[in-house]
């Protein structure tokens, strides 16, 4: 941007006369007034709102007003978000909102936009720097993606016409030069040497002029060449005597002007002293007549300063008075609430009632335990006297049978005996 944009649009403001801000945070500023004017900030938000338009460092540094320059911050800010969002509600200030909840409520609409940078809110309050910035490029640049803003390929002029226009420009200044060397500089006295140009004027302009002069001997031939230069001394001549002469005249008006008014300034002068005097036996007639007055004056204005700076130090005792006042209650309150905590814990009969609960709990599942235990073990009996009976009869089965056994092998015998 020139500084006919920056100083003319920008209106309000002495910072704009300070010269340029250089860094990364006039680069930002700079690109986000150039979005705000491709967004017709100046029609849609200066014209609309009575304002005027910012300047090229209007949040780079601190303005002369500081409520002033947070007040424009927070209003361009609510008109970019309804730029954005389209709704009323995306940041809408209150009037009576303090600096700390506006900026927390535009913190909160940057989130909701997908604002990725992290700082404490309080670093806009000030309305100016690097967060400053930052927030307003982030605006432009969503507004200007909300309205379909896209940037085009810059068009660059054809190299071969801004060389023909530049050599244009040098064959006019050179024939504005030749014009002043024609009426000023005698023509057989320019440069003795000229035969050595290769090179026409004419040509110089089309092509990149190659240095083939030794610069010590080029510094040389002017050292000798100078002094034969002559120039036309005609109107400095003129201009001294001039001078001169309009000084004599002067002398000539004020010696007849001079012999009219000198009387009545002298007497203009003899009438100031008589009143000088005047005033002066007045005033002594006066110091005289209130001395008695001016030295009470004084001495009450003594006092005075004796009770200002025992004021003085009365304040400071105070201060600090009030400061440790303000340290031993806040001591107190700490003790307070480390005793109210305390007594509520004593007080609180919730884990008694938590550890009677948890008590009953385990006798009742002692209790349960306990009827499992005797349901096993008389599980555990039965099948014991089930298993005792079982081998008991199989006992008396087993000595039946060998009874039975023994039984029939003696009949046996018996009958095989007898045969």
């Amino acid at each position: 941007m020139d500084e006919d944009d920056g100083q003319g649009r920008g209106g309000g403001g002495s910072a704009a006369n300070t010269g340029p801000v250089m860094g990364p945070i006039y680069v930002m500023w700079e690109d986000s007034l150039e979005k705000l004017k491709i967004l017709n900030y100046e029609r849609d938000y200066c014209k609309k709102l009575n304002k005027k338009p910012f300047n090229r460092v209007q949040f780079v540094a601190p303005g002369p007003n500081a409520s002033h320059q947070f007040s424009e911050f927070i209003s361009i800010c609510a008109w970019l978000c309804l730029t954005i969002s389209r709704k009323p509600d995306a940041f809408k200030p209150e009037e009576f909102d303090d600096p700390n909840t506006m900026v927390n409520k535009l913190m909160l609409a940057l989130r909701q936009f997908d604002f990725r940078s992290s700082f404490p809110p309080q670093k806009l309050k000030a309305a100016h720097g690097e967060h400053v910035c930052t927030v307003l490029e982030f605006l432009t640049t969503r507004a200007l993606e909300e309205q379909g803003f896209s940037w085009g390929t810059p068009l660059y002029v054809n190299s071969g016409e801004v060389e023909q226009a530049e050599a244009d420009d040098d064959n006019d200044e050179d024939d504005i030069l030749e014009d002043d060397l024609a009426g000023g500089i005698d023509e057989d006295l320019q440069f003795e040497e000229a035969s050595h140009l290769e090179t026409s004027v004419d040509a110089s302009h089309h092509n990149i002029l190659q240095a083939l002069v030794d610069p010590v001997e080029w510094k040389t031939e002017l050292e000798r060449v100078g002094p034969k230069l002559r120039a036309n001394q005609q109107l400095v001549t003129n201009e001294w005597r001039s001078h001169v002469d309009q000084t004599v005249t002067s002398k000539g008006h004020i010696e007849k002007v001079l012999a009219d008014t000198q009387g009545d300034l002298q007497a203009m002068n003899k009438h100031v002293s008589d009143e000088l005097n005047k005033m002066r036996m007045k005033e002594k007639y006066l110091n005289n007549q209130h001395n008695a007055m001016s030295l009470s004056y004084i001495e009450v204005k003594h006092k005075l300063e004796a009770l200002e700076t025992k004021s003085r130090g009365a304040h400071e005792s105070v201060s600090k008075l009030t400061a440790e006042l303000a340290e031993v209650t806040e001591k107190l309150d700490d003790l307070k609430e480390s005793f109210e905590s305390k007594d509520s814990g004593l007080h609180d009969t919730s884990p008694l009632v938590k550890i009677k609960a948890g008590l009953q709990q385990i006798k009742a599942d002692i209790h349960s335990f306990d009827m499992r235990i005797g349901v096993v073990a008389h599980s555990l009996l039965a099948a014991r006297v089930q298993d005792n009976n079982r081998l008991r009869t199989q006992a008396v089965t087993k000595a039946r049978r060998r009874h039975h056994k023994h039984k029939d092998n003696d009949d046996h015998s018996i009958l095989s005996g007898e045969d």
